[in-house]
């Protein structure tokens, strides 16, 4: 008898079992999934084309732990960010600005004028840096404001420090010892670099080689 009874049980959960299955596939079927579609759209055209020839010759990699504050008067209540911040800033020579008239050949010796170093870019890595923490005042609701504030002010600061940290120097320096090389072996002689030929009085520079 409770054999029985345990057969019939099986039977009957098998069944729900079976007819839950078969209701899931019937619903996708003909009411499809559950889940949330994404959809996405692009309408991208290419609008310009330019070109490049700055070298990067050095990059500076910056943290910072930047506080942003937007005070107001203690009934509407400051709001501040907290974020720590990853940045860098590269140093380059563009390239694109030698002219014929910038290479001298003296001898045995090539006269190179540079254009003067620039910082190519400076810029935020957002996706190593993290949000650490936003509040905004009781009246005022800003936080994307501030956040988006916040990175501005991390970008102008890099800057700064980059150029406070001779990033211009280190890009000549970088010159002498990464594109110098380079040039003597395809020029199969010495290559000087100076960033007024104007000034340069060969005969002196070719004497004392």
């Amino acid at each position: 008898m409770f054999i029985k009874w345990i057969v019939r049980l099986s039977i009957v959960l098998l069944s729900i079992v079976v007819a839950i299955l078969f209701w899931e596939l019937a619903k996708r079927q003909f009411f499809g999934s559950n889940e949330p579609k994404v959809e996405v759209k692009h309408n991208l055209s290419l609008e310009q084309v330019e070109a490049i020839g700055k070298l990067e010759l050095v990059k500076y990699k910056f943290k910072d732990i930047l506080e942003y504050t937007i005070k107001r008067p203690w009934y509407i209540g400051d709001s501040k960010a907290l974020i720590i911040i990853s940045g860098e800033a590269v140093g380059c020579i563009d390239l694109r600005k030698i002219k014929p008239e910038h290479i001298v050949e003296k001898d045995s010796v090539v006269f190179v004028q540079l254009p003067q170093p620039e910082l190519c870019y400076t810029k935020v890595n957002h996706q190593e840096s993290r949000l650490y923490e936003v509040e905004t005042g009781i009246f005022s609701n800003d936080a994307g404001s501030i956040v988006s504030k916040s990175y501005k002010e991390a970008e102008k600061q890099i800057e700064k420090t980059a150029l406070e940290s001779n990033i211009l120097e280190q890009t000549k320096i970088n010159a002498e010892l990464i594109l110098k090389p380079t040039l003597e072996r395809i020029a199969r002689k010495k290559v000087v670099f100076k960033y007024d030929l104007a000034n340069v009085k060969i005969e002196r520079e070719t004497r004392k080689k």
